[in-house]
């Protein structure tokens, strides 16, 4: 007798008298009975047997000698459990048996029927087969698999050793010569170990002799639970860990959350630490179980996900096919079936992770895993199934130009030209353009591990950098001179390629949002507002020039200066006495008096902020004769006279006008073909102006004479500053 287990027999219609109750005190806690043969054959003392062996304590059980030839599995499974072989959870039932071996009848023909070789004259898939069926028929008759009951050598031999049986619990036929617990080897094909060993045909029991593979407590699981052979939850009496428990071998389950796995397999048994140290110790339980038929499976919130390769199992840290638990076939149906495991994971929540040899990587989408050239399959696991991966140190997997945002921040980035760019969080709202652009938020250390260049500020450039773009709110505009605006980030050929292309922008230019009817003038890097539609239009010389459509951002990110001041009428500051007319968008001309602006139509003044005044250079004095152009005007009276382009009139001194501020001025009231004269205000010298001098006029005779008889001569009033630097010559 093996020195471990718990004993048993099993008997047969050779046995039809048994003193159970000697058999009890032999030592014997279970027994098998033979019911059925093929479909021909039922053992005539299998009811006395059955409870007799039960009437003593015994935890018994049915078998059947199957002899395939005879009929198929199907048959023969239903007249087993019809005439002896059912199975109930009561306590005491021990699942039926299919009795597998030799052929008794070799080479014999029986009433004209021949029974065939050892393996019936079977192939060995024939007899996989048959196996099979009758196994199928028995579980959906009974709610068990079978044990399997045979010899090493004859299923080796007549099935091949196949995979595909480990659902069925092993009673494996083994005499030894010698005393020893060594059972010898099993079909390796299905099954790691057995539950039972028949380790004599001679005794010490009556028919056969048996010893069930472990203590009594898991030989009344065995008996009362659907999961057979399968695992078990248990704790020993010296510790708090639980273990998972199959056949020989136990399995620790390092945490609560790894136990909840696993809970609805079994409820949890107290056994003796002796028992529990006679087990071999396995893996520590993970998520990966085996199922009997040797299909691996990833459990995760109460779902199983099927391994396809040993390949992913490896990557999700499960080994090559070897870091698994075994579970019953009848257990892992207690977890209805998930997708496939697949390398990329996506979580209820909506992230996203690729695991790889126990790393994972967050990934955008299945096109930035097909651009990567990853498999795009994907599994849905939950946070806390991928959380137990650390996050690796590559960059997370992102085809090129998409919006990621940090999921914590909510900072948005387009990523382009291998570069994360920083970008408002307006940059759907504010760029029509970016609204064609994917959008999937990355966890802050995923973003962490790219690259990061210069925040987007509205200017960009192609990858070569021979190319400058304002980019606007639908559009972009290459830049004339990209020297005269804020710095650039780099966008990718592609994303450049889907923003359609507006006219080229140069400085100055004018702009504005889309949300807003306030226009800048946009000149060496500096942002002017346009106080009004007026100035607009007279800085678009007589029409509204174009107007460039940008996003708040690109305007909030240029330099600010003082408002643009209305052309062509005259400002003073809060601090200063100087007053200037405003020539222009950059400069201004200092008055020297208040008769020589009224000369030119233009009356009263504004006091503006002196901060208003800082953009403008002050280049000059305001004259009573202006040029626009070729063309010189002179203020006379209140009006502007168009004067001829007479060589006198080239000898007066004029002040040229921004154009901008030509169109501002008073329109003209006519030409003035009469000599134009010129004196200080402060005094009554009279001068004609010839030859780059000015030329005394002697006496009123005389200026009516140089004015060809008129008593009305046109003088033109110039202020000091202007006339007195003017050389003196003769008199005219």
């Amino acid at each position: 007798m093996p020195t471990f287990g718990i004993q048993g027999l099993d008997v047969s219609g050779h046995q039809p008298s048994v003193d159970w109750q000697q058999q009890w005190n032999m030592g014997a806690r279970f027994a098998y009975v033979k019911a059925t043969e093929g479909n021909y054959y039922t053992n005539p003392s299998y009811g006395s047997q059955y409870q007799g062996s039960r009437n003593v304590g015994m935890i018994r059980g049915a078998y059947h000698f199957a002899i395939p030839n005879w009929s198929s599995g199907v048959d023969q499974a239903r007249y087993f459990v019809q005439n002896g072989g059912g199975w109930s959870p009561d306590g005491y039932t021990m699942p039926p048996v299919l009795d597998f071996e030799f052929n008794p009848y070799e080479g014999r023909t029986i009433n004209g029927f021949y029974f065939g070789n050892t393996c019936y004259g079977m192939s060995p898939s024939q007899l996989q087969s048959w196996v099979r069926d009758f196994g199928n028929t028995v579980r959906s008759m009974t709610g068990r698999f079978p044990v399997i009951y045979t010899n090493t050598g004859w299923w080796n031999q007549c099935l091949g050793n196949p995979s595909g049986f480990g659902d069925y619990p092993l009673w494996i036929a083994a005499y030894p010569n010698s005393p020893t617990n060594n059972a010898g080897p099993v079909p390796t094909g299905s099954w790691g170990t057995y539950s039972m060993w028949q380790y004599s045909s001679t005794g010490p029991f009556a028919g056969d002799s048996n010893v069930w593979n472990g203590d009594y407590q898991s030989l009344q699981r065995f008996a009362n639970n659907r999961d057979g052979v399968g695992s078990t939850l248990v704790k020993g009496t010296s510790s708090s860990t639980i273990y998972l428990v199959s056949g020989t071998n136990k399995y620790a389950i390092p945490d609560w959350t790894t136990y909840l796995l696993y809970s609805a397999v079994s409820p949890i048994y107290d056994v003796s630490q002796t028992y529990l140290d006679s087990l071999a110790n396995g893996n520590s339980v993970g998520r990966f179980a085996r199922n009997a038929d040797g299909a691996i499976y990833f459990l995760d919130s109460g779902k199983k996900h099927h391994v396809p390769s040993c390949g992913i199992m490896s990557d999700f840290g499960g080994g090559n096919c070897s870091g698994w638990v075994p579970l019953a076939a009848n257990q892992m149906d207690l977890f209805p079936i998930g997708d496939s495991l697949a390398n990329a994971t996506v979580s209820p929540a909506g992230r996203l992770f690729y695991v790889s040899a126990g790393t994972k990587r967050e990934f955008f989408d299945l096109q930035s895993l097909a651009s990567a050239g990853l498999p795009t399959a994907t599994a849905g696991l939950t946070d806390a199934a991928v959380g137990a991966y650390a996050l690796s140190t590559a960059a997370p997997i992102l085809r090129p130009d998409v919006i990621v945002v940090d999921r914590i921040s909510r900072q948005p980035y387009i990523f382009t030209a291998g570069r994360l760019v920083a970008v408002p969080e307006s940059i759907n709202r504010d760029n029509r353009w970016a609204n064609a652009l994917a959008v999937a938020a990355l966890e802050p250390r995923s973003i962490d591990r790219m690259e990061q260049g210069q925040a987007f500020t509205g200017f960009a450039t192609n990858e070569t950098a021979s190319v400058g773009y304002v980019v606007g709110s639908h559009e972009k505009f290459p830049m004339n001179d990209s020297s005269q605006w804020p710095g650039t980030v780099t966008f990718s050929t592609k994303l450049l390629s889907t923003i359609a292309t507006g006219p080229s922008i140069g400085n100055p230019a004018f702009a504005k949002t889309p949300s807003s009817p306030v226009v800048f003038r946009i000149d060496k890097k500096a942002l002017r507002e346009v106080p009004d539609l007026s100035t607009l239009t007279q800085l678009g010389l007589g029409s509204v020039p174009y107007i460039y459509s940008l996003a708040p951002l690109t305007l909030d990110s240029m330099n600010k200066s003082p408002a643009l001041l209305p052309l062509g009428k005259l400002v003073v500051g809060e601090t200063s006495p100087v007053v200037f007319l405003v020539d222009g968008a950059d400069r201004l001309l200092q008055l020297e008096d208040f008769r020589i602006a009224s000369s030119l139509g233009i009356s009263g003044y504004t006091r503006v902020p002196q901060s208003s005044l800082s953009p403008y250079t002050s280049s000059g004095t305001v004259e009573p004769v202006v040029r626009c152009g070729s063309v010189t005007y002179l203020g006379y009276g209140g009006s502007l006279w168009k004067l001829p382009a007479t060589t006198t009139t080239a000898h007066l001194i004029y002040r040229a006008l921004e154009p901008s501020t030509c169109s501002a001025l008073p329109a003209t009231v006519g030409t003035l073909n009469s000599t134009v004269f010129v004196k200080a205000l402060d005094s009554p010298t009279v001068y004609l102006m010839a030859d780059g001098k000015k030329r005394p006029v002697t006496s009123w005779t005389r200026l009516v004479e140089l004015n060809g008889g008129g008593s009305s001569p046109v003088i033109a009033e110039y202020g000091r500053t202007t006339l007195d630097p003017v050389a003196t010559g003769t008199p005219a």
